[in-house]
């Protein structure tokens, strides 16, 4: 009898112990509904509320930031068509994340900070592994701001009339695919001082990606971009690779590249048509580029020929030179640009038989630390 006794002890001790382990192996899922029928009306409240790997699901309605997540919490909206965070434009980040695998989808944001600075509907800092996914960012300054965060994703979301789209820095291994950048002659994607980023099956319409590496003797940037469209038209990004000839592009990025002929494209309604990054003896020549945020773009680069081109109506500027040597620049077409001509810090270019004429703010911007000069005609 008291063996029989003390199994049936053991057994309902390890019976309570299950249902203890398995109860503490589940997650919570938190209900936030603005018409007060679920466990919050608040966003904020609901993660307060929360602990590492919950759920808080938020039901159709109109909910307000800022929203600062410092757990590890899955955040899913009913339908993004439904679900709206309005930033009510504040003068901060929307919504802040600083902790690691934050997964966040099917919302609708908008009306985040507005203006000047990389002021965003979603900002994450200090937070490796999120996903932001199956969402619509609308009328924000900027989409997202990727900073000092590994390993991210940012998928099948539409970035629609935004000043900006993504903004990736200091950031290794971020993956940003199958999202629609609709932002009309501004920046889809920017890239700052990163590696490994991954750009993939994304479409972008009035505007592309900047890739930028810092001051001189910075590390460099290493991408992968494939499967993207600007316009309607392949976006081209080359890295490390040598005599090839680029045509029927929509953008154009090279990125340590030798030996490039770039060759009558049209390069319209972009960010900037050509950024040549790091790079030697590339021919930009017959190529039609205007209306972007920026026409030609040549930075850390020497010995590049640009020739026979069209830059017209641009943003910014027609053509810039930074931080480059030995280019040649001639018979050209710049005009109607904000800046016709603009050099900053370049050596032993040479200028010559080009049309440049009636461009908004100077026809010529020469910063060197030899010739410092501007001429307005």
């Amino acid at each position: 009898m008291m063996n029989k006794m003390a199994n049936i002890f053991v057994c309902l001790t390890l019976m309570l112990s299950t249902v203890g382990l398995t109860m503490a192996m589940e997650n919570d899922k938190i209900y936030v509904d603005d018409d007060g029928t679920a466990d919050y009306t608040s966003i904020q409240d609901a993660i307060d509320a929360a602990t590492d790997g919950d759920t808080v699901f938020v039901y159709s309605g109109a909910y307000y930031g800022p929203i600062n997540i410092t757990k590890t919490v899955t955040l899913i909206g009913e339908a993004k068509s439904s679900t709206v965070i309005d930033g009510q434009h504040m003068s901060e980040d929307m919504i802040t994340i600083n902790a690691p695998n934050v997964h966040i989808s099917e919302f609708t944001l908008t009306h985040a900070p507005s203006g000047y600075g990389y002021n965003s509907a979603i900002k994450l800092e200090n937070a490796n592994n999120c996903v932001i996914e199956h969402c619509v960012f609308e009328e924000n300054c900027w989409a997202a701001e990727i900073r000092t965060s590994d390993y991210c994703v940012f998928s099948n979301n539409q970035v629609i009339d935004n000043e900006g789209g993504v903004h990736i820095v200091f950031s290794d291994s971020t993956t940003v695919e199958n999202c629609t950048f609709s932002n009309y002659g501004r920046t889809g994607i920017e890239i700052a001082k990163c590696t490994d980023s991954v750009i993939s099956s994304n479409t972008f319409i009035h505007c592309g990606v900047e890739v930028y590496d810092g001051p001189p003797g910075g590390n460099g940037i290493r991408c992968t971009m494939k499967d993207n469209t600007v316009n309607g038209k392949p976006l081209v990004y080359l890295e490390g690779m040598s005599f090839r000839i680029v045509r029927n592009a929509g953008q154009v990025i090279l990125n340590r590249c030798n030996g490039i002929i770039i060759r009558n494209n049209e390069l319209t309604n972009t960010s900037m048509g050509v950024q040549i990054l790091g790079s030697t003896f590339i021919q930009i020549a017959g190529n039609i580029i205007t209306d972007n945020q920026q026409g030609i773009s040549v930075s850390k680069s020497f010995a590049v020929t640009i020739r026979n081109n069209d830059l017209v109506n641009n943003w910014y500027a027609g053509l810039g030179l930074y931080h480059s040597g030995a280019c040649r620049i001639s018979f050209n077409e710049i005009t109607g640009n904000d800046y016709g001509v603009y050099f900053h810090q370049t050596l032993v270019n040479a200028l010559y038989l080009n049309q440049v004429h009636d461009n908004e703010r100077f026809n010529y911007w020469i910063d060197s630390a030899l010739f410092p000069f501007n001429i307005k005609i």
